[in-house]
């Protein structure tokens, strides 16, 4: 019974808060204005990788992986992503080992 009596007037208070957080969420006027200007958060689509890499900077990707560097190392050289110099790799059939017969 007493923790009914200490909490039943609890509801006002909780009222109370609902209300300030609902005012508290509603943007100003300002803070809108400032938001207008900045980009939209919808993506674009990424660029072809063959837009991303010149054929010649391609070559060049190859015949360093062929000569020892790791594929992590091409990617951040040549400013394109890991999964990227996979395909470009696998693409050109480019391979450092030869497969066991």
């Amino acid at each position: 019974m007493e923790v009914l009596k200490d909490y039943s007037d609890m509801f006002p208070l909780v009222k109370a808060l609902r209300s300030d957080l609902a005012n508290h969420a509603k943007p100003d006027k300002k803070s809108q204005e400032r938001s207008s200007g900045l980009k939209s958060s919808v993506r674009t689509a990424p660029r072809p990788l063959r837009k991303r890499l010149a054929p010649k900077d391609r070559q060049r990707l190859i015949a360093d992986y062929l000569a020892g560097a790791m594929q992590k190392e091409l990617a951040a050289r040549y400013d394109i992503g890991l999964s990227s110099v996979k395909t470009i790799l696998r693409e050109a059939g480019a391979r450092k080992y030869m497969a066991r017969t």
